[in-house]
């Protein structure tokens, strides 16, 4: 046999272990990551909704659920004792470096009770502010009545402040916190969607 069947083959077996090798650690991986992303979602909804203590996913009327910024992917109706306390939203939107992962809480008096953010591509030291919460408590109380606006002046009170040097991913976070106000407003205070 010549010596570079011998090579060849000896890289074919080394290469078909290391792809078997790869495929069974990717299996046994596979259900704790499934999971630690369910965890991190059901997290996410508690911190945003902390008065609710189960989550039902509500359906989604698809026309109201996204505009050109942004788009609503799971609404959760946010129970107690079964009394309905609000609603969280998952909400993606396109910041500077990519799509943005929001979750939105709103309860039954009509006032963002917090925001968090999930899986973003911002810009490390700018635009990755957006998950500080100096920058995310800035939604608490809100009322939804009205829009929320981004100002890079003192914030009045339906305005929040942006982060300086990420204007871009200040306003992608606020488009979905207000998509997620006009859902609720417009389709869930009406009984749709649920």
């Amino acid at each position: 046999m010549p010596d570079i069947l011998k090579v060849g083959l000896k890289l074919f077996i080394i290469t078909a272990i290391a792809a078997l090798i790869l495929g069974v650690t990717h299996l046994a991986t596979q259900g704790p990551i499934e999971q630690q992303r369910i965890n991190a979602a059901n997290l996410a909804k508690q911190t945003v909704l902390p008065q609710a203590e189960d989550f039902n996913e509500v359906d989604i009327v698809s026309e109201a659920a996204q505009n050109d910024k942004a788009k609503i992917l799971e609404i959760n109706a946010g129970m107690k004792e079964n009394e309905l306390k609000g609603y969280t939203f998952k909400v993606i939107t396109n910041g500077y470096g990519g799509e943005i992962e929001i979750t939105v809480g709103i309860n039954m008096d009509g006032r963002v009770e917090g925001v968090q953010i999930g899986e973003h591509s911002e810009t490390p030291g700018l635009g990755a502010k957006i998950i500080e919460e100096t920058f995310t408590n800035q939604y608490n109380g809100k009322e939804i009545e009205n829009p929320i606006s981004v100002t890079k002046n003192e914030p009045g009170d339906q305005e929040i402040q942006a982060i300086s040097g990420a204007t871009v991913s200040s306003h992608a976070v606020n488009d979905g916190v207000n998509l997620a106000a006009q859902y609720f407003l417009e389709i869930l205070l009406s009984g749709g969607g649920q």
